[in-house]
């Protein structure tokens, strides 16, 4: 980052333009949702418990900020953390000017000026684990927080990746941030999917052959977060789903059911603590690990959805990915 720019009118025209053009590439069954796409909000996994870190990749690619009657080339971003208990655990504010990246790593927490100078104290989430909401604000020429314009929600700005780790085995997974556009139900918030959704399938190697898994199912809420006029999605209520796996063959094992919290942080490795797979489960091959029959439902009008991300390593080599769903029918 090179300080702030105020971009002409030619300019603006032609990374409206980009960023514009960009969404003719969007699932047309799911224009709420994105991994590849700019978003107003990123939401990621974190752990930091014992042998484990992670880290987060964040980028402006597409975030510009009214400011009198020019283009800001610029945005704040607001990073609010939650624990999987649903805890609150920090908010900082960090400057991202167009094109920028941040690496930020939860043992060290600061906020960002716009020369990307930390300052204020550092909070370490060291022992926490839980997800972050990344979420774009208007700004101005000091790159001052999101209260200058009452908190106008900027979109298609930030793009982001994810690291977890486990420092034992040396293996680690990462996997492009989860990303949410804005609705317009008569006042702007970070919008969660609009079509009904009735499963969410997870794949998998073998899971008898797996040196490390790790789940994570993030259960989420519109207007839940941060702040007392959030618009930004935050925890939501305890949700609960059925679990089957689907071998290569088509074979379907019921699995016992599980309750997601704010984050639910499992395993899909057979007799884990905490697992997703009894001990007494064997003999599965590749597959997907499927959730189904929410209660209460997600999607649709409710305001609420899970998503899930997995990591997955035999010995050091690992691959992480997010969980897959198909859009069924549409409350819009």
């Amino acid at each position: 980052m090179r300080g702030l720019r105020m971009l002409g009118v030619a300019a603006v025209a032609l990374a409206v333009g980009v960023v514009g053009a960009s969404n003719s590439f969007a699932s047309p069954d799911d224009t709420d949702t994105s991994y590849t796409q700019p978003a107003n909000a990123l939401v990621m996994p974190f752990d930091a418990t014992n042998n484990r870190q992670s880290f987060f990749v964040v980028s402006n690619i597409g975030g510009l900020s009214q400011f009198g009657d020019s283009t800001l080339a610029a945005v704040t971003t607001h990073w609010s953390y939650w624990s999987s208990s649903c805890d609150h655990l920090a908010d900082v504010w960090a400057c991202l000017t167009l094109n920028d990246t941040v690496v930020v790593d939860p043992t060290d927490v600061r906020a960002l000026d716009a020369d990307n100078q930390a300052y204020g104290p550092s909070i370490n989430l060291s022992g926490k684990r839980g997800f972050v909401v990344v979420t774009a604000y208007t700004t101005n020429n000091t790159c001052s927080d999101g209260s200058y314009a009452r908190f106008r929600l900027v979109d298609d700005a930030l793009v982001g990746t994810y690291t977890l780790a486990d420092t034992n085995s040396g293996a680690s997974i990462g996997a492009d941030a989860i990303g949410l556009g804005l609705h317009d139900d008569g006042e702007v918030h970070t919008g969660l999917p609009r079509g009904v959704v009735t499963d969410i399938d997870l794949q998998t190697f073998r899971p008898e052959s797996l040196n490390l898994s790790a789940t994570v199912l993030i259960n989420l809420k519109e207007e839940a977060g941060w702040g007392p006029t959030s618009r930004e999605v935050g925890p939501g209520n305890s949700i609960s789903a059925d679990l089957t796996y689907y071998d290569n063959t088509e074979t379907a094992t019921s699995l016992p059911g599980v309750s997601i919290g704010c984050a639910k942080f499992a395993s899909l490795k057979p007799g884990d603590d905490g697992g997703l797979i009894p001990g007494t489960v064997t003999g599965l091959s590749a597959g997907t690990l499927r959730l189904s029959s929410f209660e209460p439902n997600i999607g649709g009008d409710t305001g609420r959805f899970v998503y899930a991300v997995y990591g997955q390593a035999v010995g050091q080599f690992g691959a992480g990915s997010n969980g897959k769903y198909r859009i069924v029918g549409s409350n819009q």
